[in-house]
């Protein structure tokens, strides 16, 4: 069980089960959302569209969710706040950031989408839970908002109308940090709530995409449509959607957020052997900043001895 944050450090204490399950599962979901900024640009230039990669993670998603929705309904959850959480992690994240794609250069993502989130997070945390913004926590959001600036410097000059890509990524982000502070003020189960979102999103948008929806599946090997429904409907929500709720449960919202920050770091270095992107002196540098504000984060994890 967590014990209240020094006030003068900002350092949390938390339960050592509670520290190494959320750290581990903080893992598992860096890794996964690394992946996905590099499967997501490399689907960019194929012949799916963003609501084909949408809707091919929905009903994988939907088919996985079902027995989980059997066995726990509404997981405790009111149907309000069910609809939130559909709304937010089951919707509105995976859309908007699949249509930003369609608008922006992909590198964009690691910036607006993956890098704002412990920022939209810690402010949502702030006004709604009540969460304090000092010591570490302040220190840590600094060094983030420094390396998106560096980042964001050292992006090539973009294309004609990409702003609304990063607006969308934007928007993605700010989906997932409220779904964030919901599940934290919420107590959401993980594996509950990947049944209630992964049903509702799929009743909401697949008959949608299905019967209205232009499509590029036809062009496409079906090894490829395998790839992205698996990875996308199995990986990237339900592994994921399970492992940064626990996370939350675990750490709390702003930590897990932190943690996360390293995932641009990780999808751009990845991104020079796998894709051939360069990395810039200016991405080398906020990359580095980055990760400083993650580490001052984890830094200030510590156990609390037992009672």
């Amino acid at each position: 069980m967590k014990t209240a944050s020094s006030a003068t450090t900002g350092a949390v204490r938390i339960a050592p089960r509670d520290l190494a399950v959320g750290l581990a599962a903080g893992g598992v979901v860096v890794a996964i959302w690394t992946a996905f900024l590099l499967v997501s640009r490399a689907g960019a230039v194929g012949p799916l569209l963003p609501t084909d990669i949408a809707g091919l993670r929905m009903s994988v998603a939907f088919v996985a969710a079902a027995p989980i929705a059997w066995r726990f309904g509404l997981a405790g959850l009111r149907p309000y706040q069910a609809a939130v959480v559909t709304a937010t992690a089951g919707l509105g994240f995976p859309l908007l950031a699949y249509w930003g794609f369609a608008f922006a250069p992909a590198a964009h993502a690691s910036i607006m989408m993956t890098s704002t989130l412990p920022l939209w997070t810690a402010l949502l945390a702030r006004f709604v839970l009540g969460e304090p913004l000092r010591g570490r926590r302040l220190v840590s959001l600094a060094l983030i908002l420094a390396g998106i600036a560096a980042l964001a410097s050292g992006l090539d000059e973009a294309p004609a109308g990409s702003w609304r890509g990063d607006l969308l990524f934007a928007a993605a982000s700010l989906s997932w940090a409220i779904f964030t502070i919901a599940a934290r003020a919420w107590k959401v189960a993980p594996l509950a709530a990947a049944g209630v979102v992964g049903i509702g999103a799929g009743l909401v948008y697949l008959p949608v995409w299905l019967l209205f929806l232009p499509k590029g599946i036809a062009a496409t090997p079906w090894a490829e449509l395998a790839f992205h429904g698996i990875y996308h409907g199995l990986l990237a929500f339900l592994v994921a959607f399970v492992a940064y709720t626990r996370c939350v449960a675990a750490l709390g919202p702003g930590p897990t957020t932190m943690l996360t920050a390293l995932v641009p770091g990780l999808g751009a270095l990845l991104a020079v052997p796998i894709l051939g992107e360069p990395l810039t002196l200016e991405a080398i540098s906020g990359l580095a900043l980055v990760t400083a504000g993650m580490l001052a984060t984890v830094t200030g994890l510590r156990s609390a001895r037992p009672a």
